[in-house]
């Protein structure tokens, strides 16, 4: 026998400031996500929806709650085959607008045309975007487990930080299970699929128990009691694999948050966090220090012992270290904190010569409460960094591609080179650490949204500072400019695809579209040799056809009758943008790939091509540094037809920014700037001219 005992109370704010601990901060806090999964196993790409969720659980720890929900047709088990469905999936799918498996909703929130529903591609960008919004309610939950009764007992903490939208809303609590091996289409396991976040059973049944009051400053506290099954549908019911899901909506759709803990012993007890007041992102340099000031915060009663312990992925010849009370720690610190009183401290970070992109986590525990969740407070350090390769985050695909950049970069013989998700990388423009990045390789792969609004912007911005991108990706026309069902065009990224890809989109493509041969009047890429392009998505082929607009050229088509084009270069205030209708991972041949990817750079380096032409732009002109080659010290003369900011850097053969010349407002005229060159080493170098109508680049040698 099944039972479902619930007790409850109201406290009002008053109150609960003196009530003594609680699950629950008063803090504002922003939404967790809680995605539902709609699955089946004869769902032949479902696996790849399972793998994109626990990705999302995966970064974003104490953040994201997954339920699998097995349901409709490809649920329906054959012969002795498992049945994992249950009696509230059908209703909860009915109120999703689903039409494919996988589909999935992201806090049961209407992003697009309507309906909760989203494919699986959208499920990270959705989940960001929920990440990133404030919730008016923060939820609590302890849950504990009598074997000998098989008795689960789950309590539910609600704190009102803001008013809901609405005056009732639903306490939801979903029993899931871990680690159920069974049957699965897709996958490769076979019979031995490991399935999991399994929904078992809707404790509070199927659309949640009503709160009534929910504005701020309120606590809400109910406790659930249910006898947990030996089995459901003849499959155990493992209580030690399993878990709980509390969450809360208004009316029976929109989640305002929720979290998940263990059914035995689990609790999402919040102990404290770290915060800042400064960005979370940081331009760094090798051999210098940069400091990230921090706060630790206690929520618990009274003076408690915390661990914050330090972790990355930074190489080697990089250091960090924690300083607290004026003392460092390079791995862990023990703190004694008191709720109420902020304890500063400070992490210091100190790049090395190798370049890239890279993460300091903090992980604070409460020594006292082991079973209590670990708080997560990531700060990030970009260093010596001239090319960067953004992999759109999407459903994974992109990252699983990068190695065709990375490996093609390092042929090309970029070295000064960093990785980031077009996530990160829209935070990353938003803290301006990308000042001195030269180069973006933008890896969209297929990946749908093939960019979300925040990207677009994100990517405008860099090209508008004189950035040069390039971009490839099958089906981005397809997304951005077909306004299809399941497509994500926007004004914005509609705006990106015209006005600076200044390309048109004329096709979805097919396996037609099979080759990448060279516009040999290119002078950028006529030179490349004729490769074949494949499908490395599993049978879905859709290289766009595209045509180039405004300023554009041609640079590759599709077919040796030169009909159909594929890629597509322009210059736009300077900066220099290719655009490739499918990614460079669908290039058959390994030293093709690396020929694009080598031209490309060194096109964005203006090192073999063009690098004394662009001597005037605008009535700008940059001329040749005197005496060329030089010693110890050269003149750069510019001239500009009126008063304008400039800035004149000067790079060494890889691209690296080695010397900020000068910035600063010119008069109309010639100008000369004197440069001393006595301290470098001999080569060639580069010295470029940035002004409000593009920049400039003149190659300059250096002799001993």
């Amino acid at each position: 026998m099944k039972k479902i005992f619930t007790t409850f109370s109201l406290i009002i704010a008053f109150f609960f400031a003196a009530s003594g601990q609680t699950l629950v901060t008063t803090n504002t806090l922003n939404k967790n996500v809680v995605l539902e999964d709609y699955t089946g196993i004869h769902c032949q790409y479902c696996p790849e929806g399972h793998v994109i969720a626990q990705a999302i659980l995966n970064n974003n720890p104490g953040r994201a709650a997954v339920i699998s929900v097995h349901q409709g047709s490809y649920a329906v088990p054959s012969g002795s085959e498992p049945d994992y469905r249950t009696p509230f999936g059908d209703p909860l799918a009915a109120q999703t607008g689903l039409s494919g498996y996988p589909s999935g909703t992201v806090n049961r929130h209407v992003f697009m045309g309507g309906i909760t529903a989203l494919g699986r591609g959208d499920w990270t960008n959705s989940s960001n975007i929920i990440l990133g919004q404030v919730s008016p309610v923060n939820v609590g939950i302890t849950s504990g487990f009598d074997s000998l009764t098989r008795e689960l007992t789950v309590h539910v903490e609600l704190y009102y930080t803001g008013n809901s939208a609405t005056t009732t809303n639903y306490i939801n609590v979903a029993l899931i299970q871990d680690h159920i091996f069974g049957p699965q289409t897709g996958g490769g396991a076979g019979n031995n699929y490991e399935h999991m976040h399994m929904l078992r059973y809707l404790i509070t049944g199927q659309w949640g128990d009503a709160v009534t009051t929910t504005t701020t400053g309120s606590l809400v506290e109910k406790t659930y009691t249910y006898t947990v099954p030996a089995d459901y549908n003849s499959i155990p019911c493992i209580v030690s694999k399993c878990q709980v899901v509390a969450f809360v909506t208004e009316s029976h759709q929109e989640i305002l948050s929720g979290d998940v803990v263990d059914a035995i012993g689990g609790t999402n007890l919040y102990v404290g966090d770290i915060t800042t007041s400064d960005s979370t992102m940081a331009l760094g340099h090798p051999a210098t220090s940069t400091v990230f000031s921090l706060q630790a915060n206690s929520n618990l009663t009274g003076s408690e012992p915390f661990i914050v312990k330090l972790v990355s992925n930074a190489p080697s010849d990089w250091s960090a270290h924690l300083t607290v009370d004026a003392n460092p720690y390079p791995d862990s610190v023990a703190m004694n904190l008191v709720k109420g009183t902020a304890k500063d401290f400070e992490l210091e970070v100190i790049p090395g010569d190798t370049s890239g992109f890279y993460s300091y986590t903090l992980e604070m525990r409460s020594v006292n409460n082991p079973n209590a969740p670990t708080k997560y407070f990531t700060v990030y350090v970009l260093s010596n960094v001239n090319t960067l390769l953004v992999n759109a985050a999407g459903d994974g695909i992109a990252k699983q591609h990068q190695a065709v950049y990375v490996n093609g970069l390092l042929a090309a013989g970029s070295t000064y080179n960093a990785v980031m998700a077009s996530d990160l990388f829209v935070r990353a423009s938003h803290a301006a650490i990308l000042t001195e990045v030269k180069d973006i390789f933008y890896n969209v792969s297929w990946t749908f949204p093939a960019f979300t609004d925040p990207e677009a912007t994100a990517l405008k911005a860099f090209i508008n500072g004189g950035g040069d991108v390039l971009v490839a990706g099958q089906d981005i026309g397809w997304d951005i400019m077909s306004g299809q069902s399941g497509s994500h065009g926007t004004t914005a990224t509609q705006d990106l695809y015209t006005n600076y890809l200044e390309a048109q989109w004329i096709d979805d493509g097919s396996t037609a579209n099979n080759k990448m041969v060279a516009n040999v009047s290119d002078s950028v890429f006529g030179m490349v040799a004729t490769s074949n392009v494949v499908d490395v998505f599993g049978g879905y082929m859709y290289p766009d056809q595209i045509a180039p607009l405004a300023d554009a050229t041609t640079t590759f088509y599709y077919n040796t009758a030169l009909s159909k084009i594929s890629a597509i270069r322009t210059v736009k205030n300077g900066a220099k943008i290719c655009y490739f209708g499918f990614g460079l991972e669908m290039i058959q041949t390994t030293a093709v790939a690396n020929d694009v990817i080598n031209r490309a750079w060194h096109w964005f380096m203006d090192y073999a091509v063009g690098v004394n032409e662009n001597s005037s732009k605008g009535n700008v002109t940059l001329s040749q540094n005197m005496p060329n080659p030089a010693a110890d010290q050269t003149v750069i003369s510019f001239s500009l037809p009126a008063s304008d900011r400039i800035s004149l850097d000067l790079y060494d053969v890889n691209g690296r920014m080695i010397s900020h010349i000068s910035d600063g407002v010119y008069p109309a005229g010639t100008s000369n700037v004197t440069v001393s060159i006595s301290g470098f080493n001999a080569g060639v170098y580069y010295y470029t001219l940035q002004s409000s109508t593009g920049k400039l680049t003149r190659k300059m040698i250096v002799v001993k």
